[in-house]
């Protein structure tokens, strides 16, 4: 329904700025007209008066050779006949000019009657669109109206305090980053780094928090290390065996290497192995510990491929940030545009200047030497297994980008 009223209220106000442009236009045709019958009357008295001064110096003549006539000559003439015919060929003249006169202003009525009958169908279909509406809907209107203006108002007082709103949150951002750029400066003057460039404090949450995800994988690998170890040494101090090792000779708590393990078992066959209980109690007890020793790599496998993860997503983080501009930089530059003091000894406030590419782009000295090395003291497989976890999570971002 107030779409309905929008639409007729629209069309109303269209047909109003018709109606009014066709009577302005209307208004124009008449006093244009009205000067054009101006100029034709005019024309028409020239026209006349152009014509009647021949006619006129004719009869003039005329009257003048009459007069000759009766002067100097005795032949009598026929002096009324020949004005009446003079005052008759007049009277067709006047009555010509007249007819054309008539003709004149029938067409201009013709014209007339047209403006007007446009003029009333205007008003018909202006008369037709107010109909539409019914009469006793047009309270129903003005209550839907009335209530949409104090909506209107309503809305227009809830975007004055969004507004409010954006301004304190703009001011609040703006002292949040002249609250950084000072921690910043502070922790630049405790530790007594260069003045030119600045320490960034996101680089540094960051590398703790690296090396938070580094400790805790660290005890992880010291528990698993300290459980393995508890288990040997328990082993070792029941009992301690040497030489060859045969089963069925209750060593079910001997310390067995890798290398024994596999000449018994390259060994040992279905007709050398005695067929008691003890050997098969050995076997069992073999099979679990093999079994316990295969989840114990699976278990440090699994911790390697979480360090190896950690590392790759810490060297990714540190070529996105060598490769772009530090956070410290992209904050010197907001800094820039809102004149945030950065250095505050010796009294003196100076402005934060962006730093050039070329620092941007050259890595930190410290970290370099972190990862040197990290990677020196990798062995090979594990730096294999860093770049192949690197390669996938490059694919992966090149994937989503």
């Amino acid at each position: 329904m107030e779409d309905y009223v929008d639409n007729c209220g629209s069309e109303v106000g269209v047909l109003r700025r018709k109606l009014q442009s066709k009577a302005e236009a209307l208004l124009i045709l008449t006093q244009e007209l009205e000067q054009c019958r101006n100029e034709r009357d005019q024309l028409k008295l020239i026209a006349d008066q152009a014509q009647n001064r021949p006619v006129i110096k004719k009869t003039s003549d005329d009257q003048l050779s009459r007069g000759r006539l009766t002067v100097y000559s005795d032949i009598p003439t026929n002096g009324s006949n020949y004005d009446h015919y003079l005052e008759v060929r007049e009277q067709n003249k006047a009555l010509r000019y007249e007819i054309q006169d008539l003709k004149q202003k029938l067409r201009e009525a013709y014209g007339d009657i047209k403006v007007l009958r446009a003029g009333a169908a205007e008003g018909s279909r202006s008369a037709s669109v107010k109909e539409v509406v019914p009469s006793h809907n047009r309270e129903e209107l003005v209550e839907q109206l009335e209530g949409m203006s104090s909506r209107v108002c309503q809305l227009e007082a809830d975007l004055r305090g969004v507004l409010d709103e954006k301004q304190e949150l703009i001011t609040e951002r703006e002292s949040y980053l002249c609250k950084l750029a000072r921690l910043n400066h502070q922790l630049n003057v405790l530790l007594k780094s260069d003045t030119s460039r600045l320490i960034d404090i996101d680089a540094i949450v960051m590398d703790n928090k690296y090396l938070q995800e580094q400790i805790q994988q660290l005890q992880a690998e010291k528990e698993l290390a300290h459980q393995a170890l508890l288990k040997y040494k328990s082993m070792l101090d029941k009992k301690r065996n040497k030489g060859v090792v045969k089963l069925g000779s209750q060593t079910s708590t001997m310390v067995v290497t890798h290398k024994q393990v596999q000449e018994l078992l390259e060994r040992g066959t279905s007709a050398q192995l005695p067929n008691t209980e003890a050997t098969l109690a050995d076997l069992k007890s073999l099979c679990l510990a093999l079994l316990e020793a295969l989840q114990d790599k699976t278990l440090a496998l699994a911790h390697q491929k979480k360090a190896n993860k950690i590392l790759a997503s810490r060297i990714s983080e540190l070529e996105q940030r060598f490769s772009s501009n530090a956070p410290i930089q992209l904050l010197q530059q907001s800094l820039a545009s809102t004149d945030v003091p950065l250095r505050l000894t010796d009294g003196l406030l100076e402005k934060i200047e962006t730093p050039k590419p070329s620092s941007s782009c050259n890595p930190e000295p410290p970290c370099n030497g972190c990862d040197t090395d990290i990677n020196d003291s990798l062995p090979q497989d594990i730096q294999d297994l860093v770049t192949k976890a690197l390669q996938e999570i490059q694919e992966e971002n090149s994937k989503t980008n």
